[in-house]
């Protein structure tokens, strides 16, 4: 053997044990493989919900309550859609498997943001929504003077942010749901 050709097979022999013991060439550890069980599981919960249509009307109602709420604390924030709906996949886990889809409102904006002042009792209101809507888990990305943003979620997927900065906005975004 040449000495170029062992260099090339010590090299093979390297790079596959840095492989193999990094985890990058197992399959059994990977986060994105999900067995037929699984993916079988996740199809069987999509039939117990509500079809993506019903979902999508059910954030989108919540996202107007919490516009409908932050006018009547502060009634200077005033709302318009923009951006277009989306529908696609979007479907996390072993549900990106199935024919599941998920739907990205249009967004709920307001040029003006919302003021520091007002903005517990509108956040307090819009708990109280998206509890209604069951969105109940709240995760708070920033809370500091003059930037609040926050998203809302429930155990079927389903999300709400919400949040102002120089602006203020409202989107949703179903879980995961038959077309």
């Amino acid at each position: 053997m040449t000495v170029r050709g062992e260099r090339a097979r010590k090299a093979v022999a390297v790079i596959g044990a840095a492989i193999l013991t990094s985890g990058c060439g197992g399959v059994t550890n990977n986060p994105y493989n999900f067995s037929d069980e699984e993916v079988a599981a996740a199809a069987a919960t999509l039939s117990d919900r509500p079809t993506l249509a019903v979902t999508e009307r059910q954030v989108t109602d919540a996202l107007v309550r919490i516009s409908e709420a932050v006018a009547a604390i502060a009634p200077d924030v005033r709302w318009q859609w923009h951006r277009e709906r989306s529908q696609g996949g979007g479907c996390p886990g072993p549900y990106a498997y199935t024919d599941g889809q998920s739907v990205t409102t249009p967004v709920l904006l307001s040029d003006t943001p919302i003021r520091d002042a007002d903005w517990p009792a509108v956040l307090a209101a819009a708990r109280v929504i998206t509890a209604d809507a069951g969105m109940d888990r709240l995760d708070v990305q920033a809370d500091r003077p003059g930037h609040h943003d926050v998203t809302f979620s429930g155990g079927d997927g389903n999300r709400i942010t919400f949040g102002t900065y120089r602006a203020a906005t409202i989107r949703g975004i179903t879980g995961c749901r038959h077309p």
